[in-house]
């Protein structure tokens, strides 16, 4: 029994169940309820005992069912190893047909490499015998060329000699002729080399007269043109003198212009002024040189050089001093 449920558990639980409605249905009875008829107690066990019935054969369909469901699971299993043991059994026939197949291809391609190679060596030695063959008609080409080519320089030798005879006759006679050319030449070379020894010495003569000359008239031209520069440059000075006069005294005016006398001057002494410029006549700094006068004086000579800024520039730029020292005196 415990065996029979281990297999068959929903079987056996559908029957609790069917065996729990039966016996509950008796109960329902009487609960007092007018709709439902009473049911016999007789009734009852023919119910269970037909539930049991009922029950039993399903149990037993349900047990056969599984059983062919076992065996057809067991008969596919068995179908399955035999399917495998074919499967199986045809690979390896497969593996020996394939190795059997290989082996007799390696064979053949063992034959068809030994036949080529046969085939090679006959061609190797086919080419060596036409090879043989075809020195030896070299060879006997060259021997028979050789024999042609010591014949064609022994003639060419025969008519080289001829020719050399030939040419060392006419040579002889174009000697003979070209030294009595160059005995000719050698006495007009000898005249004509007394002509121009002569002709030089004449040309050397005047040269150096000539030379002297130029010489004479280059020393008396240079010292035209050094007395011309003395005497531009004596001129340019003085013009130079004369403009930086002209440019100091116009510094100096525009400074005598602007100075005011102050009320405390006392003497007014001449002083010494150093003023520095820039570019256009700037004052950058004014300073004093000896300037004996008071310092109200000396003040209002720099209020006074600095009343001028900017100073007057030259007429020439190359008098454009950085640092002018001026002597200035109030009238």
């Amino acid at each position: 029994m415990i065996e029979s449920l281990k297999r068959h558990p929903k079987a056996w639980l559908f029957s609790i169940v069917l065996h729990a409605v039966v016996i509950g249905l008796p109960m329902l009875g009487f609960t007092g309820d007018p709709v439902k008829p009473m049911v016999s107690k007789q009734g009852l066990v023919n119910q269970t005992i037909k539930a049991e019935v009922i029950s039993q054969k399903q149990l037993d369909e349900r047990a056969n069912t599984l059983k062919e469901q076992q065996k057809l699971k067991d008969q596919k299993v068995k179908n399955q190893k035999k399917l495998n043991e074919v499967a199986k059994k045809r690979s390896e026939e497969l593996k020996k047909k394939k190795a059997l197949e290989a082996k007799k291809k390696k064979q053949l391609q063992q034959k068809k490499a030994a036949a080529e190679k046969k085939k090679k060596q006959a061609l190797a030695t086919k080419k060596k015998k036409e090879d043989a063959k075809r020195k030896k008609e070299i060879e006997a080409a060259k021997k028979v060329q050789v024999e042609k080519n010591r014949i064609a320089k022994a003639k060419r030798e025969a008519e080289a000699e001829k020719k050399r005879i030939k040419d060392a006759q006419l040579k002889a006679e174009a000697e003979k002729k070209r030294a009595e050319e160059d005995r000719l030449k050698a006495e007009a070379e000898k005249k004509r080399k007394e002509e121009e020894v002569i002709r030089l010495a004449e040309e050397a003569r005047i040269k150096a007269e000539q030379a002297k000359l130029l010489q004479e008239l280059a020393e008396q031209r240079q010292k035209e043109a050094e007395l011309k520069a003395q005497l531009a440059a004596e001129e340019r000075q003085r013009e130079l003198d004369t403009k930086r006069n002209k440019y100091y005294s116009l510094i100096r005016q525009k400074i005598t212009r602007n100075w005011r006398q102050p009320a405390n001057a006392g003497n007014k002494p001449l002083c010494e002024v150093q003023v520095v410029q820039g570019p256009g006549g700037i004052i950058l700094d004014v300073t004093f040189g000896t300037c004996p006068g008071t310092r109200e004086y000396r003040l209002s000579v720099e209020a006074a050089v600095l009343k001028s800024d900017p100073l007057p520039e030259p007429e020439d730029a190359s008098l454009f001093e950085r640092n002018i020292f001026l002597k200035f005196k109030p009238q």
